[in-house]
């Protein structure tokens, strides 16, 4: 097979949402986490006429568009048009240099800034101030809990008072993104935190290994599964015992692969949960989904069955080997087959540096290896299994149909399964499959999810949870 003949073959992208820490004590005292920090700044890359024009005497430089107020830059008394050479110890300063100097600041560090004004070279000190933090309805609380050689972020939200409240652990997909919200606030996620903590819940999320405001711990893309299960299930082991918690009232929320990670938590725990709730989530095999993925997701977008039957059978070997066989990536791309697909121009796996959709290869096999569904019938739990209409990752009902069934079966009429009517992968309100996957590939997907949430969501969760 030649790199030319799957591109002929690959004529659809697949949408991989779904296939795409830890001994835990939550500190009331000084904390080994910092706040990220930020410059307030918005810079661009200074002209050669610019800077040829003011005689300024330095070859690169960062034009200063804008101020954002009660920043570090602000504070120092940086004004728009003044080009800033030097940072610290960095200096010919271009985007790059910028934005890797912004990613490692952290609260009340020293720093210092050259810039020029008015042909006038300036420095200034001062002490790096907290970027934006999440704002709540209620109270929000940054934690820390003790993972490998590190600590991971965690981010409570809690309604005012002093009473113990119910509380909803929110479990997130597979991918190793932040989940602070404090640069995204529109955000569908965000949202619904806010709806819970509004109807009188706490909300506590972890961050991923390595990820946000993290430290000291394993990269995320390279953790295996089981390691961020262990980190998922150590935090709620500590979560339920915070003093503003009713540990009696405590709900699991799993979305996508956290809809995964929620039953195989509860099945190992001797406390169990009032509840789960999963949304558009998985129950059977990670390789029996993926080759659904392949063969059933892109007759969502009404596109060439034969073509996706094509696709399916090419890709199924290669995904016998990764997923169930578990070879490693530099393992696979020994084969020319895989080789040929893995380094294909449409890159049907995201592979990357030996990552799949940004994670490592064991991360995938030994989640193939789970037994989602005895994990299901042991967690014996109240459980409510949502699937959104046009959710085109978990691509139909049956897995939350299945949940529902599964839980009933050990414990008759505790398993609930509903379906939220015009609502895709991200709890977002769209018209169809063809909605969904037009606002992806015109890039207008995230103004519309900013837009268009889908309130319900909130509305089915928490009735049913105050139902339990």
């Amino acid at each position: 097979m030649t790199k030319k003949s799957i591109q002929h073959q690959m004529y659809y992208k697949i949408s991989f949402g779904l296939i795409i820490a830890f001994f835990v004590v939550f500190k009331t005292k000084a904390q080994h986490l910092r706040h990220k920090g930020t410059l307030g700044v918005e810079c661009i890359e200074a002209s050669d006429s610019l800077l040829n024009t003011q005689k300024y005497p330095h070859s690169f430089g960062l034009l200063v568009k804008s101020v954002m107020p009660n920043f570090t830059s602000s504070q120092m008394g940086i004004e728009p048009n003044d080009v800033i050479v030097a940072i610290n110890d960095i200096d010919s300063l271009d985007l790059l240099d910028f934005k890797k100097i912004e990613r490692q600041l952290s609260e009340k560090e020293p720093i210092s800034i050259t810039y020029l004004r008015g042909r006038k070279k300036n420095r200034v000190v001062g002490q790096v101030l907290a970027n934006r933090q999440e704002s709540s309805l209620g109270e929000v609380v940054y934690g820390e809990v003790a993972y490998q050689q590190g600590y991971l972020r965690t981010i409570v939200h809690k309604p005012r008072g002093a009473a113990r409240f119910p509380a909803v652990f929110y479990l997130q997909s597979y991918d190793c993104s932040s989940i602070d919200f404090a640069q995204d606030s529109l955000s569908p996620i965000k949202k619904m935190i806010d709806g819970w903590v509004k109807a009188g819940y706490a909300v506590l999320r972890v961050e991923k290994s390595g990820v946000g405001e993290s430290e000291g711990a394993k990269d995320c893309r390279l953790l295996n599964y089981e390691e961020e299960l262990l980190a998922f299930q150590n935090a709620f082991a500590s979560f339920k015992k915070l003093p503003f918690i009713d540990s009696t009232q405590v709900f699991l929320f799993g979305h996508s692969l956290g809809g995964i990670a929620a039953p195989l938590m509860v099945a190992k725990e001797k406390f169990k949960p009032r509840g789960i709730v999963v949304y558009g989530t998985v129950i059977k095999p990670w390789f029996e989904h993926t080759i659904d993925v392949f063969r059933k997701q892109p007759l969502l977008y009404k596109q060439s069955l034969q073509i996706a039957e094509v696709n399916t059978r090419m890709m199924t070997p290669l995904l016998y080997e990764w997923l169930v066989q578990g070879r490693s990536a530099s393992d696979l791309l020994t084969v020319p087959d895989f080789e040929a697909i893995l380094t294909s121009k449409e890159n049907p796996l995201s592979f990357q540096k030996g990552t799949f959709f940004g994670r490592s290869s064991t991360f995938f096999s030994q989640l193939n290896r789970q037994n989602v569904l005895q994990a299901w019938a042991r967690a014996a739990v109240p459980t409510l299994a949502i699937y959104g209409e046009f959710d085109s990752q978990a691509l139909n009902p049956e897995a939350a149909q299945s949940i529902a069934q599964v839980v009933n079966e050990v414990r008759p009429g505790k398993g609930t399964y509903k379906l939220l009517k015009g609502t895709d992968h991200s709890m977002v309100k769209v018209a169809s499959f063809d909605e969904y996957q037009q606002l992806r590939t015109t890039g207008k997907y995230q103004q519309h999810s900013y837009q268009y949430f889908n309130p319900e969501i909130i509305e089915l969760t928490v009735n049913w949870m105050k139902q339990q």
